[in-house]
């Protein structure tokens, strides 16, 4: 199983290959670019903790403002890895990547290597006010940290149960589904989630698992992957691969199926209130104003030309979002 290549190294490995495209007509009154670098940079992720946001990316690239948004500035990175996943919960920092790279901080204090434990690809990190911290990975990959992410333990659910779709003999072991999106939440449950459009949740802090949500294959078709799952209070959406999105108004028990007309790939998510909804990915990026019941394609600078994998709100919310990507981009965007 584990030759078999993970639909997010897949995507990166396109995205490499794939030249980035400028375009030429920029609306600088509304969206613009606020930082960029060589085509060869990228970065996967941004987190913001009030107006102070951090994105991560390859070879260990670290970005910081404390302004918003309005102006970054490159910080020094304890390792050269690549960075995938970035996150926050009050003071306390965790970015994840390569060969099981964790590093961790509080506040404005340097960033420090966490040994995981793993040389798995982590895909995905969060974590709640209480220390608790979980990653995601390639091939089954979780990690649970109880104390913010200076140590972790191996967590090995039963996959193979959990992904069984009673197809009997006939049926795919899925024993090792690579999880793009994990969600800690303040009561201690979590959702994971990724390969063959499934979400499974924890209610006692890791030790045990169930289904939570299993999109539907069609035509025998494997269900789509997520990519990336915001949940705040009751409202929350995922979403993924051809134009794959859910969305919760319980926070996060049950899911529904929210149609976006377009087979583009989603790699992130944000909204404002419970109704805008803003979505980016591979040479895709639209918006709703009604909580998915709608959308519309967002297309200023080179929104549909190239990727971006990471969205980011500052908190209280000035109305703009900012997406990250291709050439180590950080636009500053006002969708709405």
């Amino acid at each position: 199983m584990k030759s078999r290549l993970s639909i997010w190294y897949l995507a990166l490995l396109m995205l490499v290959l794939i030249k980035p495209v400028l375009a030429a007509d920029v609306d600088e009154s509304l969206n613009s670019v606020v930082s960029q670098a060589t085509p060869t940079d990228r970065l996967f992720s941004v987190d913001f903790n009030k107006d102070t946001g951090v994105a991560v990316g390859e070879a260990g690239l670290i970005m910081r403002t404390d302004d918003a948004g309005q102006t970054w500035k490159k910080e020094k990175s304890p390792t050269t890895l690549g960075l995938i996943s970035v996150a926050h919960s009050g003071g306390r920092e965790i970015a994840v990547g390569q060969m099981g790279v964790v590093i961790y901080r509080d506040g404005s204090s340097e960033w420090k290597i966490s040994d995981s434990g793993s040389d798995m690809r982590l895909l995905k990190v969060d974590l709640n006010s209480h220390g608790l911290a979980v990653a995601t990975g390639a091939f089954g990959t979780l990690l649970r940290s109880l104390d913010g992410g200076e140590s972790w333990q191996l967590v090995t659910p039963d996959w193979a149960t959990l992904y069984d779709s009673g197809a009997g003999d006939t049926a795919v072991i899925r024993d090792e589904p690579t999880n793009y999106v994990v969600k800690v939440l303040e009561d201690n449950r979590i959702i994971v989630g990724g390969e063959y459009g499934q979400l499974n949740v924890s209610e006692d802090g890791g030790e045990t698992w169930s289904v939570l949500y299993r999109h539907p294959e069609v035509d025998g078709d494997t269900a789509a992957t997520f990519f990336d799952l915001k949940l705040s209070g009751k409202t929350g959406y995922a979403v993924g691969q051809a134009g794959l999105v859910i969305r919760t108004d319980d926070a996060g028990k049950t899911w529904t199926s929210v149609a976006a007309n377009t087979k583009g790939s989603f790699f992130a998510v944000t909204y404002t209130g419970a109704s805008k909804v803003f979505v980016v990915g591979q040479r895709v990026a639209m918006k709703s104003i009604n909580g998915g019941e709608s959308w519309e394609q967002f297309e200023p600078l080179d929104l549909s030309l190239n990727w971006y994998s990471g969205l980011g709100q500052t908190a209280p919310n000035n109305g703009r979002i900012v997406a990250v990507g291709h050439s180590a981009r950080i636009l500053s965007l006002s969708p709405f």
